[in-house]
């Protein structure tokens, strides 16, 4: 769908004004030439790791030394140190710590779009976000294809010893004593991956948020087996249980995939019953869909349309009214909230607190970029509202 959806839009952008259509990212780098015979149109094509280059690739057309460019090398340490630092800088910024991902999940095409697991050193992460702060940003997001695997270099090696690295946990305590850093957050985390120790930092690291995204895709070990997910539902559970013996302040989210081939009604319950014990307060679920060169587009007993639809809004349905069962038990509560953007209304403004929730309130001054705290009034299916207080 993601590979239609690039053709059909290649066509919106297509008119006589249009100097250069260029095509990047990951559906870049699974289609590759298969671009230019399918949008004719398109003259460069770029994957994930190439896009510092594009201003080359950009001049390279204009002056017609090139009628098409088709870059999609995996080369990572190149990319970063090529990038320029931003002029720009929000109150929320991203901060790419990791790329690529060892696990190859049988449905998933990043290993074949992103390439092997990559660190960027440490040090380099820590000045980058150093340096956002300075300029302004609040809050830090860390990403990457499998945050918790990162395992980068160290600022201090010792001569004639082997190269040391630090693990997400130790990253995530030096970034929480810089200067001007009010939230931090990182994502997304796989469960194999997911460890005491890490739990452990969030219970003693300031500005760490209690917020964790550890997606389970399903409830079924048959199916985690079929997906090769390298975990089984009891031991997610177990780790979701521990980590709230740690912090009970803690909530999570998940991605759950429905339909995968092969999925009986008794795997599919079984999705249902770990979403139940879970308890989540944001759940983001989706119908299986082949993706092209992975495992899982192959095996048999692919399940029809109509029933993954079906399960789809049975797992919602749950998801949801634990979603707002949350949501209400917010009402009466102060809530530390970072506005965004504006609402639907007059002088209203949306932000997000702790747990990705949306907070709605109203105020008659751009409050856009601000913490404020807020007593929460109502709640609804999707967001709460409340007074600034």
């Amino acid at each position: 769908k993601a590979a239609a959806r690039l053709y059909s839009n290649i066509g919106r952008y297509k008119h006589s004004n249009t100097k250069i259509i260029a095509v990047g990212g990951c559906v870049a780098q699974a289609e590759k030439e298969n671009v230019f015979i399918n949008a004719k149109s398109v003259n460069i094509v770029f994957g994930p790791q190439t896009y510092h280059k594009l201003p080359s690739y950009i001049n390279s057309i204009l002056t017609k030394q090139e009628k098409t460019v088709l870059d999609i090398g995996l080369t990572k340490l190149e990319k970063f140190a090529a990038l320029p630092q931003k002029t720009k800088v929000s109150f929320s910024e991203f901060v790419t710590i990791q790329e690529g991902c060892n696990n190859f999940c049988t449905y998933c095409v990043v290993p074949y779009t992103r390439g092997q697991e990559y660190s960027r050193p440490a040090m380099d992460i820590v000045q980058e976000v150093q340096e956002l702060l300075n300029q302004g940003a609040q809050e830090i997001t860390l990403i990457g294809q499998n945050v918790d695997s990162y395992l980068g270099d160290a600022p201090y090696i010792s001569i004639g010893k082997p190269k040391s690295k630090w693990n997400i946990a130790r990253l995530l305590q030096e970034i929480s004593t810089l200067n001007g850093l009010k939230r931090l957050r990182y994502t997304t985390s796989h469960p194999k991956d997911f460890t005491r120790d890490l739990m452990e930092v969030h219970k003693s690291t300031p500005f760490l948020v209690p917020f964790m995204h550890i997606p389970v895709q399903s409830g079924s070990d048959r199916i985690l087996k079929a997906m090769n997910r390298g975990h089984s539902a009891q031991e997610y559970l177990l780790k979701l249980s521990m980590f709230r013996e740690l912090l009970p302040s803690i909530q999570f989210s998940s991605d759950f995939i429905v339909g995968f081939p092969g999925e009986t009604e008794e795997d599919f319950e079984q999705t249902l019953n770990i979403a139940a014990q879970a308890k989540y307060t944001i759940s983001y679920s989706f119908k299986y869909s082949p993706r092209k060169n992975t495992p899982a587009a192959t095996m048999p007993d692919q399940i029809s349309e109509q029933t993954k639809s079906e399960r789809l809004k049975k797992l919602q349905n749950l998801l949801i009214k634990d979603q707002i069962y949350y949501n209400n038990n917010l009402i009466g509560k102060t809530q530390e909230v970072l506005f965004e953007k504006t609402g639907r209304k007059d002088d209203q403004y949306v932000g997000k607190n702790v747990y990705l929730q949306s907070v709605i309130v109203t105020s008659p001054h751009n409050i856009i970029g601000q913490f404020h705290n807020v007593l929460i009034k109502s709640a609804g299916e999707n967001s709460v509202s409340g007074d600034i207080v």
